[in-house]
């Protein structure tokens, strides 16, 4: 394995990164600003629209609950569509700085007005690079740091752009992706296998 020289990631709480690492604000590396969701209710099911993702439709895991969907008529859904690989981030109440990754879903889908939608630029920082990007120690101290300068919990798009990605080169990030996704699905069997016994 190779040795890393390291530098000063310029952000007290996050310390040294490899020298070939940058460290760069989230709003640099999205095709476009960061986007708030539909404020619409939720009151349909209807399987032919899209389906309208909120905060209470995904875990922790990351995970698209199958059994709260909702859906929303095109007229309305339009605007708040969602692409592969979009990153969507919580932005108050208890599950404030929960995110979940559109990926894989068959169908078309839109968000809720509690969601924020990231898209990153594929060139330049990888989907599933940034979905556990937000899994991090790093992640959860700078929601800490946030929540420490208000008084209510809630991170909107004007916080989250300022986010700081510790970004090794595209290669790099894929690798990394692609080692965590191994090591989550062997994990995830194995609570798979305790759950049956």
């Amino acid at each position: 394995m190779n040795k890393y020289t390291y530098k000063n990631s310029g952000i007290e709480w996050l310390g040294e990164i490899p020298g070939h690492w940058e460290t760069v604000k989230l709003k640099r590396l999205l095709n476009e600003p960061l986007k708030y969701g539909a404020n619409e209710s939720a009151e349909l099911d209807d399987k032919e629209l899209p389906r309208y993702i909120r905060i209470t439709d995904f875990g922790n895991d990351g995970k698209l609950k199958t059994n709260t969907f909702k859906s929303l008529p095109i007229q309305k859904a339009k605007d708040f569509m969602l692409s592969e690989g979009d990153v969507l981030f919580a932005r108050s109440g208890a599950t404030v700085g929960k995110t979940f990754q559109f990926k894989n879903y068959k169908g078309e889908a839109c968000f809720a007005g509690y969601l924020i939608k990231a898209t990153p630029r594929k060139w330049q920082l990888n989907s599933d690079f940034l979905y556990y990007y937000t899994k991090s120690i790093a992640y959860e101290e700078w929601k800490n740091i946030i929540f420490t300068q208000a008084t209510i919990q809630n991170i909107g798009a004007d916080k989250y752009q300022y986010l700081n990605i510790t970004l090794p080169p595209l290669p790099e990030q894929k690798a990394i992706a692609k080692y965590l996704d191994k090591a989550c699905g062997h994990i995830d069997k194995i609570i798979a296998i305790k759950q049956k016994q």
